[in-house]
């Protein structure tokens, strides 16, 4: 079985040696202007403080940088990532692919982790991109189990990410979309950005859909809280090698809970019996199996 890096989007320092005890392995960290849709953004000085933290602790370190950047902004960008080079985090999460282009130029392509949310469906896409030197890709989430077990089999398991944990992200604009809606409705919400307790509700659905704007912009997320403890079993022998927990809507205590389920299942407890524990500790996460068996439509590796 690969050797499997367990990361964890971290909000508070207090967490990491809890963190580290329930077997987590790497720490990603949200900074401020460069990160969005993260647990918690922390200000440069802070985040490069927590690197070493990190590193003293014996884990591992990734930045996400995963905003958008405009023509006007990439000189700025240029010089954020020379700053997070200099941190010396073993990876940097990224969509943009001027991110890439400057990465190459400062020697830190193979760090590089790929997320660019609903495009990585299929193997070929995934090749091509693990071609160009990335050194990680993270598979989007609207694909089923079954497809994520046939892309581990078609390409280098140990380069590849999924979220196991957490919310998923179902849309994303850089549009104020919120901001834009309460602008037609004559209302107004006081410090909008970041706000984590909004939600939609679809005219043919009950379920609540966060809602988060930040001044970047705008995403939808599932009215579940992913939870891979049904499927960890398979997912572990797969040769994926880099699984995420994400607490965007939840907390740092929420997922070391879910790291030691997931140890628990891997030691042969009863998934069932595991995840009904859970959901008794944390009952308003609403815990689902997001995509994993609910095909959305024909995906690229069907077309393939």
């Amino acid at each position: 079985m690969t050797q499997i890096n367990w990361i964890a989007a971290l909000q508070q320092a207090a967490s990491l040696e809890e963190m580290k005890n329930s077997g987590m392995t790497t720490i990603r960290i949200g900074v401020e202007g460069c990160s969005v849709r993260t647990a918690r953004c922390f200000s440069p000085a802070e985040a490069e403080a927590l690197v070493r933290r990190v590193h003293a602790s014996g884990l591992r370190c990734e930045i996400v940088f995963n905003r958008l950047w405009m023509e006007e902004e990439l000189a700025e960008m240029e010089m954020k990532l020379k700053q997070i080079q200099a941190w010396q985090p073993e990876g940097i999460v990224y969509m943009d692919p001027a991110v890439f282009m400057s990465a190459e130029r400062l020697g830190l392509k193979d760090r590089l982790i790929y997320a660019p949310d609903t495009l990585m469906t299929n193997s070929r896409d995934i090749q091509e991109m693990l071609k160009l030197g990335v050194g990680r890709v993270v598979l989007a989430a609207e694909i089923t189990l079954e497809e994520i077990l046939s892309i581990a089999r078609k390409t280098d398991g140990a380069r590849l990410e999924l979220q196991i944990h957490g919310r998923q992200v179902m849309a994303y604009s850089r549009r104020k979309l919120v901001s834009n809606y309460l602008q037609v409705i004559g209302k107004t919400i006081d410090d909008l950005y970041d706000r984590r307790e909004l939600y939609l509700i679809e005219a043919t659905r009950t379920g609540k859909m966060p809602i988060l704007e930040e001044a970047e912009g705008t995403a939808v997320y599932m009215e579940s809280t992913l939870c891979s403890l049904d499927q960890i079993s398979q997912l572990a022998a797969s040769g994926i090698g880099h699984f995420t927990f994400d607490s965007l809507f939840s907390c740092d205590a929420e997922l070391i809970d879910a790291r030691k389920a997931c140890g628990a299942v891997l030691e042969g407890a009863d998934p069932a019996v595991v995840k009904e524990q859970l959901k008794q500790r944390w009952p308003d996460l609403n815990y689902g199996s997001g995509y994993y068996q609910q095909k959305t439509n024909l995906t690229k590796e069907d077309a393939a």
